[in-house]
Order: C-alpha cells, then sequence, then structure tokens
C-alpha cells in the first residue's frame, strides 16, 4: 500500500498494474549441453543417478518437454514402433497439492518424434522398470507412470530441479570450467535455442514446443533469432563484397 491510498489521496495503488519483467531462463551452449549429457551418463554408469532422472533430462533437452509434461508421462504415451511421444496431460502442484490437467493449450496436445537413442535408454529402462515392480510386489502403487518414487507413485514435480541442482553443482565443485545453473525448464530454453540456431524453421520448433502460435516462439527466442539475423548480415556481405587481400 502507498502512502497516497493509505491518506485516500488515490483509490487504487496504480503499482498493482505494472507486470514485472520476464526473468531469463538459464540455457545451455552446445558445448555445455554436450558436457551435461556426458555428466548424465557418467553419473548413470557409477550409480550416482538413477537411469530415470537421465532419460528425463533427456527428454527434456531433445524434445522441448516442459516439466510437467515429462512428470505426468506414461508408458503408453511412448510409441516405440513410430519413434515418438504424446504429450498429452501435465502435472503441476496447485494450493499444495499435485493436479493434473490437459496441456497449456489446444497445440500443446502434440506427438513430438524422440531421437533413437533415448528410445533405447526407455527399453532398457522399461525392463528394469518391470522388474523393480515384481521385486516391491505388494509395495506398488504406481499406475503406469513412466518417472516415479520408490513404491511407484508418480515423481513429484519438484524432484527434477532438485536433482539438476546437485547434478550440476557436482560437476562444477571439480571442473573449472563451470556449467550454469540451468534448470529443467532451461534444458526446454536450450532445446529451442539449438534448434533455431541450425536452421530449423520456426514453425518446426514452435510445434515442438506445443506454442500456440509462431508469434511466441519468436517472442521468447529473439536471443536465437537476434544471432541469426547476425549471421544473415554476415552471409551476405562475405557473398557480395570483395574484402581487400
Amino acid at each position: 500500500m502507498t502512502i497516497a491510498t493509505q491518506w485516500n489521496l488515490i483509490t487504487e495503488n496504480p503499482c498493482k498494474r505494472i507486470k514485472p519483467p520476464k526473468q531469463e531462463i538459464a540455457f545451455f551452449t552446445p558445448e555445455q549441453a554436450a558436457i551435461f549429457l556426458a555428466e548424465l551418463d557418467r553419473a548413470t554408469k557409477e550409480g550416482e543417478l538413477l537411469l530415470q532422472y537421465n532419460i528425463f533430462f533427456q527428454l527434456a533437452l531433445f524434445c522441448g518437454l516442459r516439466r510437467g509434461e515429462t512428470v505426468a508421462l506414461k508408458w503408453q504415451d511412448i510409441d516405440f514402433d513410430a519413434g515418438t511421444v504424446s504429450i498429452n496431460k501435465s502435472t503441476a502442484i496447485v494450493e499444495g497439492k499435485r493436479s493434473q490437467k490437459t496441456p497449456k493449450n489446444r497445440t500443446s496436445e502434440r506427438i513430438i518424434s524422440v531421437p533413437s537413442h533415448v528410445l533405447a535408454m526407455l527399453k532398457r529402462y522399461r525392463m528394469e522398470y518391470n522388474n523393480y515392480q515384481t521385486q516391491i510386489s505388494s509395495q506398488w502403487i504406481g499406475s503406469g507412470h513412466i518417472f516415479i518414487q520408490w513404491n511407484g507413485a508418480q515423481m513429484h514435480p519438484s524432484t527434477p530441479n532438485s536433482t539438476m541442482r546437485k547434478i550440476i553443482g557436482r560437476y562444477n565443485s571439480s571442473h573449472k570450467e563451470a556449467l550454469p545453473h540451468v534448470t529443467p525448464h532451461g534444458l526446454r530454453h536450450t532445446s529451442a535455442t539449438l534448434l533455431i540456431s541450425q536452421n530449423i524453421d520456426i514453425r518446426t520448433v514452435s510445434n515442438r514446443l506445443g506454442h500456440a502460435q509462431t508469434s511466441t516462439t519468436m517472442n521468447i527466442y529473439t536471443h536465437a533469432l537476434q544471432k541469426k539475423d547476425e549471421q544473415a548480415a554476415q552471409t551476405l556481405e562475405n557473398l557480395l563484397i570483395q574484402k581487400p587481400c
């Protein structure tokens, strides 16, 4: 409350109408993304990281999924023959309780191609998953979610964030070239930024992200598009302007 509203000089606090600027979300460069993926594989092989977390972050990076969309995935959403994942629901915490809902908008319901190496990891994990379900027997309370807690229940939406912080923190503690503290949502931004940098058309990027309009994608990823614009200018200059030897 401002002094002016407290003294009844004005009827409404004008600050309420001001929208705070969106926070910039960190993302990986291609080199950093490669390091992060290598760290995931190392930690999984050495038993420091469960395979399901490795797969979670791989899907976020290679498919551009939102955290809630990834947490909500069930095995029935994976088409191993077609090599795709169906995004048709999302999980969030609302007023302290877990809530499942349809994606943000109509175009958020989509089918995305999954890289072959991620499909191979999913097949391997499904075998581990089925064996583990048999092992804990009556303690299993799962309902087909891919990413789970110890008893098969759906993974809590906050778990990927804390897990990713640990992975990056552990890596940075033993390497001079530190990774930025990117979140799982930052992996989605990394996916889009790298696709744009590799000349994938904006419509394809927008479809993979589940944006309602390409303008949304363009507004969010102006940093990547600006870089492409600079490259375009440089390309024309190299083509048309003869520089002195």
